[in-house]
């Protein structure tokens, strides 16, 4: 019995809640996509790392020549092809010790390619994003999160009125959190160094 006990510890996933939530409801071609992943787990683990998981897939009817043997000749036929365009696996943080019941936040930054293709939906053609937020750990299968649909756009498609983003950086004397472009922290004086 105790044999099939650690055979099946190898083979099911750690018991854990994990959420991943995004910034914004899209992101523009050369942004970053920013947000967390929410850890929970249910018991003691030892955590190879935390990523995220984004990929661009293309799907397209196209019509390829094939030949048919029942008729001895090169026919026609539409099928479907699926490619991805785009993937990358960033690492949010390295190994790291999970405890049971302690929920742990983890921040992530993923970069969209400029030269990437948008979200688009056709009858013919689709091209869709999806990101996940997964923990690895070693010997048994990952905790991973459902995939997320992402709305990515073109540059020239943001919204007029949407205010520009500006990143936050920690004041490096006193961890206040101050715009990217102030040069003066607004809490303790201090100048800001190159970060």
């Amino acid at each position: 019995m105790g044999f099939l006990k650690k055979l099946e510890g190898h083979l099911v996933a750690p018991k854990a809640d994990i959420n991943l939530q995004i910034a914004d409801q899209y992101v523009v071609l050369g942004d970053n996509l920013e947000g967390t992943i929410t850890i929970t787990p249910h018991e003691d683990l030892q955590a190879d790392e935390v990523r995220c998981e984004i990929k661009c897939i293309e799907t397209a009817q196209v019509i390829r020549n094939e030949y048919d043997p029942a008729c001895k000749c090169m026919v026609a036929r539409q099928v479907t092809e699926t490619r991805i365009l785009y993937q990358a696996k960033p690492p949010c943080n390295p190994a790291i010790g999970l405890s049971n019941g302690a929920t742990r936040d983890f921040k992530f930054s993923v970069p969209i390619p400029a030269g990437a293709r948008p979200t688009y939906e056709a009858v013919n053609d689709t091209v869709k994003w999806e990101l996940k937020g997964v923990v690895a750990v070693h010997g048994r299968p990952d905790i991973t999160t459902k995939e997320l649909m992402l709305q990515v756009i073109p540059q020239g498609a943001r919204p007029a009125n949407e205010p520009s983003r500006v990143r936050l950086v920690n004041c490096e004397y006193c961890q206040t959190a101050m715009p990217e472009n102030v040069l003066v922290c607004p809490n303790c004086g201090a100048h800001r160094t190159a970060q």
